[in-house]
């Protein structure tokens, strides 16, 4: 086989970087001089000489490739022992912008830069020997883009020794390499190293160059201008080549996320800093490109909770075999959006039924609001089984006790509610109940059901025949309805929590129309109403009725979210809260409406309601749901004006 020369006579000579190596006091290995890339990329994979590591290749060396069959890559590369990786032993804080003011934070910010550049180089060794049949371009490029890697550790270890700093004195995180080691094709490292890692560095490179140079230190900020400058270049290289082996019907976008395998996801390629689209945009990317990885979201490290829409969960508590109908799984997919932008946390996973368009996502992020990590629904057996779950959230866990309208009943006994209700499962138990109340009018509400769906309202001398349980309660007018909002946690993480009032808006037939969240429970009502609710309904909340509920959810084991529907209604004596009309121990509207207003507009008012397909967009309005995929209705977030 004729052998290669790739180097002239301009590379780095050895002596030199003997001096440079030098203010670590590691001396050069006795290895003989490389002849050829898998000698070179050896030494620099195996050596526990930093010398070693950081002594570009020689003039000679030629690109023969190394013996045929695969090479294990190590559990972690050769280092000294000072400079070996350890997964969060000793681990460091990342300097804020603020702390890069002290000299030595700098030092500190530039070691973690050294051990990513350090890490690049080895990894580059690493898939120089791995792939030994990769075009002899992708490979002259790897030994390019390797030894301008070194020439970055150096100018880092370099202005390390001006801050007073060490290669070593800080904790060395291996999570990059432990990421891309295993990397199986020239493919899979373009993806994971220089479109993954590389275009973070895209975003860290500029935005620290500009907070050194606020800081006064125009030296390190000169040095991560260039080190930008080459890292562009980088990520171009990555580019070429994943276009290259791509499908041609496959966007850059898709072909690269698909090639991702988790836990590495396109999270990573977002760095901690502003998102630098001008780098991105000199590197090659195509604006679907930007635009995807800019709205990606996806956990960093945590293990996310998983998150999933089914609004038929009553239902569902009270038949093993429920299968639910076309047309309750269209209007969850119509409201499942305002579920995934309200709920869950860019840590997080939701599971969806249609995946949002990029035009959606983008008119979303207009006003800061983006998806967590986005899957389909059909894969949740298929998460379960393969991804590490911290908690699963869904809307409602199908358990009939907590869904049960009996738990209404259990709080409504701890504070000694004085309105009557009773628990009846045929019309002869109906009628014995009512005959000893005075009222009228009544309502019978099947113990598994929500938004309505199966009430019956009756009169006293029509009682109605009924084949299951109901929940027997008075008709009350109701002039004002609103839910109490808890959070459920462990008492370790505090326990019950109080987190507002929500005001509603329900149908004569029970299905729910607007949920109102407001900064102060009072606002926009009524001034009889407003007086009530703040001097007896707010206080209440936060006191015996927290109290119940608390030892209620004990009872049950329950932690998560919590709602009480409660009313004002319109007696001969005035107006009165009815303090306990059903207990949702699930997700609810009105806490979605919450969240939503948390995130959008925290002092003003947020109303989440839904308006018919087509309709025009009301006033200050948010589409939460896309109209592209909408079936009947789109779930909409209306910003109040003051």
């Amino acid at each position: 086989m004729t052998q290669k020369k790739i180097y002239s006579s301009s590379t780095v000579t050895l002596n030199f970087l003997c001096m440079k190596a030098d203010f670590n006091k590691v001396s050069l290995s006795e290895m003989a001089e490389p002849q050829n890339v898998s000698e070179f990329a050896e030494r620099v994979l195996m050596s526990t000489s930093l010398g070693d590591k950081l002594t570009r290749a020689p003039v000679s060396l030629t690109l023969d490739p190394p013996k045929r069959g695969s090479f294990t890559a190590p559990s972690v590369p050769g280092r000294p022992d000072y400079l070996k990786p350890r997964p969060n032993e000793g681990k460091s804080p990342f300097p804020s912008a603020d702390q890069i003011q002290d000299e030595e934070q700098r030092g500190v910010l530039l070691h973690f830069f050294a051990n990513h550049e350090l890490l690049a180089v080895e990894l580059m060794a690493l898939a120089l020997l791995k792939f030994p049949d990769a075009p002899d371009s992708f490979r002259k490029g790897i030994l390019r883009t390797l030894q301008e890697e070194q020439n970055h550790t150096l100018w880092y270890l370099e202005r390390m020794k001006d801050c007073g700093l060490k290669f070593g004195d800080y904790h060395l995180s291996p999570m990059i390499w432990s990421h891309i080691s295993s990397m199986e094709s020239p493919l899979d490292y373009v993806s994971r190293l220089s479109l993954t890692f590389e275009q973070a560095n895209l975003d860290y490179a500029k935005h620290y160059s500009q907070v050194l140079a606020r800081a006064g230190d125009q030296k390190s900020a000169d040095l991560l201008s260039k080190i930008y400058r080459d890292e562009i270049a980088h990520v171009g290289y990555g580019l070429k080549w994943l276009r290259r082996w791509k499908q041609k019907s496959q966007s850059d976008w898709d072909a690269w996320h698909k090639q991702l395998h988790f836990p590495l996801s396109p999270i990573r390629a977002k760095g901690l800093a502003p998102f630098n689209e001008e780098g991105r945009r000199k590197a090659g990317m195509d604006e679907h490109f930007i635009g995807s990885i800019k709205r990606y979201q996806a956990s960093r490290g945590r293990s996310p909770d998983l998150y999933w829409f089914n609004p038929d969960v009553e239902l569902a508590a009270n038949d093993i075999n429920w299968t639910p109908p076309q047309r309750l799984e269209r209007l969850a997919a119509d409201l499942e959006y305002a579920f995934a932008l309200a709920a869950p946390s860019s840590d997080d996973l939701i599971l969806l039924r249609n995946q949002p368009s990029d035009r959606h996502r983008e008119a979303l992020a207009h006003h800061n609001l983006t998806f967590p990590e986005v899957s389909t629904i059909s894969e949740l057996h298929h998460i379960r089984k393969n991804r590490k779950i911290r908690h699963e959230q869904p809307w409602g866990i199908p358990n009939p006790t907590l869904l049960s309208k009996n738990l209404g009943l259990e709080l409504r006994g701890l504070l000694d509610n004085s309105i009557t209700a009773q628990i009846c499962f045929n019309q002869k138990e109906i009628q014995a109940f009512i005959e000893i109340n005075s009222h009228r009018n009544w309502l019978a509400k099947p113990l598994l059901s929500s938004a309505g769906r199966g009430l019956i309202k009756f009169s006293s001398d029509r009682i109605p025949s009924i084949k299951e349980a109901h929940l027997i309660e008075p008709w009350l007018n109701k002039e004002q309805e609103f839910s109490l909002l808890y959070q459920s946690n462990p008492i370790e993480q505090g326990g019950l929590r109080f987190l507002g009032i929500c005001h509603q808006e329900v149908s004569n037939t029970g299905q729910w129309i607007s949920s109102t969240s407001v900064p102060k429970p009072a606002n926009g009502l009524p001034t009889e109403c407003a007086r009530l609710v703040a001097n007896e309904v707010l206080p209440a909340s936060k006191n015996e009725v927290q109290n119940a509920l608390c030892t209620l959810l004990e009872t049950h084991n329950y932690h998560g979210p919590v709602c009480i529907d409660s009313f004002l209604h319109r007696t001969s004596k005035g107006l009165e809260w009815h303090q306990i009309s059903e207990i949702n121990a699930r997700w609810s509207m009105g806490r979605l409406a919450h969240n939503l207003r948390l995130k959008l507009c925290p002092n003003r008012s947020l109303t989440l309601t839904t308006i018919p397909k087509g309709v025009p967009l009301p006033k200050s309005a948010i589409l939460l749901g896309d109209p592209t995929t909408a079936h009947t209705r789109i779930p909409v977030a209306i910003i109040q004006n003051s």
